[in-house]
């Protein structure tokens, strides 16, 4: 059997959300530590919002995992 349509859709909406969060967290602690100080220009907001985002989508990916085994699980 297969899983229902609505497992499938959370557990890979939130593993493409995860994913999207992040690349884009990873984006921004990246923006964080290019940033020249010598100029006057701060990364430290990018960086904390960055690993801010990094948790966020770890979080995400997590349970698109764990839904994606439990509708696994529920059908065999």
């Amino acid at each position: 059997m297969n899983p229902s349509f609505r497992t499938t859709a959370l557990s890979r909406g939130s593993l493409a959300a995860g994913a999207l969060t992040a690349v884009l967290s990873l984006l921004l602690v990246i923006g964080g530590l290019t940033a020249n100080t010598a100029a006057g220009e701060a990364g430290q907001p990018a960086e904390v919002l960055g690993v801010i985002g990094l948790f966020l989508g770890g979080t995400l990916l997590a349970v698109g995992a764990l839904a994606r085994v439990v509708a696994l699980g529920e059908h065999r």
